[in-house]
């Protein structure tokens, strides 16, 4: 069998992996009823999807052509899981306005055509969104600026 759909290949295995953490994960829980779902019944049933998906997209990638797959991009690969960390380290001490617009501002670079007033923009809308649902809305009791 020659693979002649490589994207769609990689996609079906990368569901199917999901698929077998989340049943592997969910076979710990009781299962239920249809009436009376117990809590591995969701995560069962999500598990099966993710499986039914993936085994139908590694068959398809078998059938069709497709694009290959892209060489990949290390420099903004290795950006952005550095700005998820470094929201992670500045969030306490600093607060969310400053760690998230710090983070998000810093993660545009990542993009091929960095503009500075789109990034500022972006940052700037990202932390009042971040604020109005996850303070405001939720009232999670994030704090907002450093603690002095």
């Amino acid at each position: 069998m020659f693979i002649r759909a490589p994207k769609d290949f990689w996609s079906g295995v990368m569901f199917l992996c999901f698929a077998a953490v989340t049943l592997v994960t969910a076979s710990g829980y009781s299962m239920g009823r249809g009436g009376r779902m117990g809590p591995g019944y969701f995560p069962t049933l999500l598990g099966a999807v993710l499986g039914l998906l993936g085994l139908i997209l590694v068959l398809r990638s078998f059938a069709i052509r497709g694009e290959a797959v892209e060489k990949i991009q290390w420099r903004p690969l290795a950006a952005l899981v550095g700005c998820v960390l470094l929201f992670a380290a500045m969030i306490q001490p600093l607060g969310l306005v400053i760690a998230l617009s710090a983070t998000t501002f810093l993660a545009s670079f990542a993009g091929p055509d960095w503009r500075l007033r789109e990034a500022a923009l972006l940052s700037a809308g990202l932390t009042i969104a971040a604020v109005l649902i996850f303070v405001l809305g939720l009232r999670l009791p994030l704090p907002l600026w450093p603690s002095l």
